[in-house]
């Protein structure tokens, strides 16, 4: 764990050279061409650009972007879940929040078919929120909810929308349309679904950044959180409606991407420790990079058709999981 302020820095700085790199390859590079010169030409010379400019800007650029805004998103999601809910293993694909909102989006798709992207955000919000509702109602105990109770609630939540959202799909005939976004798609995104979505994102993020030194207080255990004069209720529920904003606007973008706010604030962990104030942006920058990665490598694994990239995630996310699970450390039951 590299613990010092220079090494933050240098960590920081590292992985937004990386972030940045990662984007310009991933919109310069593709199935129809491309590269940095015809990228560059494009942005300084919009009006007068080549097809090949095109694709890159009207294409490529809002899914590359999608990919960064979305990344860190659902890794803030998970860093600021664990801090709230003491969780070691708390996720937003893992506690059932992306299978309700997709839910009702699929609901939506079928009484709604002409919603906006907006309204879709919204309806995702309010799945997101049935989900957590659910889980919290079957995962309580007679005390408190355990982090093992809450998985194994989450996973049956999940698992029962998830059965919900394709039984409307086959029903009505939306399950080609669906399939690619209940597994966490990147493709068909434009600049407008990206206007309606990322300033939600970016105020939920913010809010989230804001949470960090709460949250590392909170981390000391309620007891002394609470001696602290911290407002353990308040933080919880600013926390929570945090995760809902950032998950509900994310899988309205590219769909239910499981395991990617498990896997990195723990990654993050390694390298910065548990200091929520350096955890919360550390997560953000490695969410980003790792799914703007996943996106690169689904376009080019079958290409000319795409991966779900959110298959990609899951097949990091699944070893991490078992992991922590096996190694068992800081999970009560």
């Amino acid at each position: 764990m590299l613990s010092s302020a220079r090494s933050f820095v240098l960590i920081l700085l590292l992985g937004s050279l990386a972030l940045v790199a990662s984007l310009l390859f991933s919109v310069s590079v593709g199935i129809a061409g491309g590269d940095l010169q015809t990228l560059f030409r494009t942005l300084v010379y919009a009006d007068s650009s080549s097809d090949m400019g095109r694709v890159m800007l009207e294409m490529r650029m809002p899914r590359v972007l999608a990919a960064c805004f979305t990344g860190a998103a659902f890794a803030l999601a998970g860093a600021v879940m664990q801090g709230v809910t003491h969780n070691p293993l708390a996720d937003a694909g893992l506690l059932g929040i992306n299978a309700g909102a997709g839910f009702l989006i699929a609901l939506s798709a079928v009484l709604l078919p002409s919603l906006s992207p907006t309204g879709s955000m919204l309806v995702a919000f309010l799945g997101a929120a049935l989900a957590v509702v659910m889980v919290y109602g079957l995962g309580m105990g007679r005390r408190s909810a355990g982090p093992i109770r809450l998985i194994l609630a989450g996973a049956g939540v999940a698992a029962f929308l998830t059965a919900l959202s394709q039984g409307i799909a086959l029903g009505f005939g939306l399950a080609k349309d669906l399939s690619f976004w209940t597994a966490g798609s990147l493709s068909g995104i434009t600049w407008q679904h990206l206007i309606a979505v990322i300033p939600w994102i970016g105020a939920a993020a913010f809010v989230s950044l804001l949470l960090s030194e709460k949250l590392s207080v909170l981390a000391l255990g309620e007891e002394s959180a609470a001696g602290l004069g911290l407002n353990i209720r308040a933080v919880r529920l600013v926390g929570l409606a945090t995760v809902l904003v950032l998950a509900g606007a994310s899988v309205s973008l590219v769909g239910g991407i499981s395991f990617l706010g498990l896997i990195v604030p723990h990654m993050a962990r390694l390298l910065v420790g548990s200091d929520y104030r350096r955890l919360m942006p550390t997560s953000a920058l490695f969410g980003a990079l790792l799914l703007v990665l996943s996106d690169i490598a689904a376009r080019m694994i079958h290409a000319p058709f795409d991966t779900p990239v959110g298959a990609l995630v899951a097949a990091l996310g699944v070893p991490v999981f078992l992991a922590l699970t096996y190694r068992g450390k800081g999970i009560d039951r």
